[in-house]
């Protein structure tokens, strides 16, 4: 065996127990080494167990970094062990399965857990339950309910065929208690609707088992406070969407009860426990009432020291510390903050990205239930059937009740000087012809003129639900807001004909709404928007526009004559 791996796993075993003097001086870093020096080594396939237990002693460490490497390392000596006569069995797969769920590689876990049900068909029968029922949980967390459901039924078809089979001791009952729990839990989940309203059978048997395990494992088993703290969410869900303010209430105390528990368990600093007591934090600002605290200044000021604490503690690109902004985001936006927002960028598109970035917008539309923000040069890949981009989805939402605010480019304002300037640099451009040149090129006659088009049909339809803006300043870069985040694409070309049916040239990033771009682009937007006019208006002052453009040309042409007499 390695030696790096025998010293890595012993170190974080003693930082686990809190043991060794060398032990308590290690940070994350020291892992990271370790997984740099074992990623690099010949570990043979039968390292792939150690490496399994490592990665999961690292993640109770909160070194998440350095779990997922050290997991990743293990599938894939797992995979190599399949050729070979250290084959690992069904426990390894599945114990690398939940790691890998852990870290949010759902496909992997998946794929690793299918791996693992068929190996127990070969000869741990007992651990096909368990196997399903993760099956389960982990197709849930990916959002597919339908197989989530299905793959519970067959646990509790294999648990019910273990019959007397099952162990009768301690560790057998909670073997079977947590499985029954589990099972439970994904039926609690699949069953509520959208709108929280939770189903009465599902969740009564939910509680159920919730209560025959903590009989069994305790109550700060971390699945007896996983499960209290899904059940009192529940409540609180299915409370707002029923209109039952007493049930909220009960819920809330619940949840209260939960946070000192998992405080107690783990420590106040603990993801887990700032978690709950950042739901807490959000359930008690969504039950302001106007009497009580007017302005939510009370019930806001608890998130933000929750949002704060979980910044500074597990630094502010964290997933819990982004779930904590993210909760401020959506409960008061327009309230303001004292948080230092992160500018954090979730994904980068390339030009060869195109039909991913597509994929994205189209899906970030459709689960906007509100308003969209738009800021475009043309805006023909929203308006446009002939771009056979999102005008579908456009469409879908309008008839759904979703609002959307849009802003173009005047196209007499000052970037109609670069007129030409990319796809005919010989044509000569002047203060007598620039308006002729612009109103017979393909951006004005394709683009300007069939989008102002369209959207007049679109508002003759839907009518206040959509609505044009036109902007006399130049757009730089196309930006689409919805509730959730955003995406930014910047132009690196001047000419308006060079703007438009050309296809992403630069880049585009994508942000959510828990970020300093988002806010800064919100700003901005309305900026725009208060800046820009309706199409109506651009029409009763159209030659207005015409002619500040012709000044400027005039000016600019002027200038250039004077600098070259020099």
């Amino acid at each position: 065996m390695n030696a790096d791996l025998d010293s890595a796993v012993a170190l974080a075993e003693d930082l686990l127990l809190g043991v060794a003097q060398g032990a308590k001086r290690a940070d994350e870093s020291t892992f990271e080494d370790y997984a740099t020096n074992l990623e690099s080594a010949d570990l043979p396939p039968r390292s792939a167990e150690r490496l399994v237990h490592l990665a999961k002693v690292l993640l109770a460490l909160r070194f998440e970094a350095s779990s997922l490497r050290v997991v990743w390392l293990g599938l894939r000596l797992l995979q190599l062990a399949e050729a070979g006569p250290h084959a690992c069995g069904a426990g390894v797969w599945s114990d690398a399965a939940v790691l890998l769920a852990e870290h949010e590689q759902l496909d992997q876990a998946r794929s690793a857990l299918v791996t693992g049900l068929s190996k127990a068909r070969e000869g741990a029968q007992s651990l096909r339950p368990r196997i399903l029922a993760n099956l389960a949980a982990v197709n849930l967390r990916s959002g597919n309910a339908r197989d989530a459901g299905r793959w519970a039924d067959s646990a509790e078809e294999a648990l019910d065929a273990m019959g007397g089979s099952w162990p009768a001791d301690r560790d057998g009952k909670e073997e079977e208690a947590a499985v029954r729990l589990m099972i439970n839990w994904v039926r609690a989940a699949v069953t509520a609707t959208p709108a929280g309203v939770q189903d009465l059978g599902a969740t009564t048997s939910f509680a159920q088992a919730a209560r025959t395990f903590s009989e069994i494992a305790g109550d700060h088993h971390s699945l007896s406070l996983n499960a209290a703290f899904d059940l009192a969410l529940r409540a609180i869900k299915n409370a707002a969407a029923t209109g039952q303010p007493e049930q909220a209430a009960r819920g809330r105390e619940a949840l209260e009860i939960i946070g000192l528990h998992v405080s107690a368990t783990y420590g106040t600093e603990d993801p887990r426990a700032l978690a709950v007591r950042a739901v807490l934090a959000n359930a008690e600002l969504e039950a302001t009432s106007a009497s009580s605290d007017p302005s939510g200044s009370s019930a806001l000021a608890a998130l933000e020291r929750i949002a704060g604490t979980t910044s500074a503690v597990l630094g502010v690109d964290h997933p819990q510390s982004l779930a904590t902004l993210d909760s401020r985001a959506r409960l008061l936006p327009d309230l303001p903050s004292s948080l230092e927002l992160p500018y954090r960028i979730d994904h980068f598109y390339l030009p060869q990205d195109g039909e991913e970035r597509n994929a994205a917008k189209k899906e970030a539309l459709r689960r906007e239930g509100s308003l969209v923000r738009l800021i475009a040069h043309g805006g023909a890949s929203y308006l446009l059937e002939d771009a056979n981009r999102f005008r579908p989805i456009l469409l879908e939402r309008l008839a759904r009740h979703v609002h959307f605010e849009i802003i173009i480019s005047n196209p007499w304002n000052s970037l109609g000087v670069f007129i030409n300037k990319d796809l005919h640099p010989d044509g000569e451009v002047t203060a007598e012809n620039i308006i002729d040149i612009i109103r017979n090129s393909r951006y004005y006659v394709d683009t300007f003129v069939a989008v102002t088009e369209a959207y007049e049909e679109l508002r003759r339809t839907y009518g206040e639900a959509i609505e044009l803006r036109l902007t006399p300043m130049d757009i730089p870069a196309t930006t689409l807001l919805t509730s959730e985040g955003g995406f930014y694409e910047p132009y690196v070309t001047t000419d308006p004909e060079y703007r438009t049916s050309h296809g992403m040239k630069t880049f585009e990033v994508r942000f959510n709404r828990a970020t300093r771009l988002y806010e800064d682009s919100l700003a901005g937007f309305a900026t725009q928007w208060e800046l820009a006019s309706s199409l109506d208006h651009f029409r009763r002052n159209e030659k207005q526009y015409q002619s500040r453009l012709r000044l400027l040309m005039t000016t600019l042409t002027n200038a250039n004559k004077k600098s070259g007499s020099r």
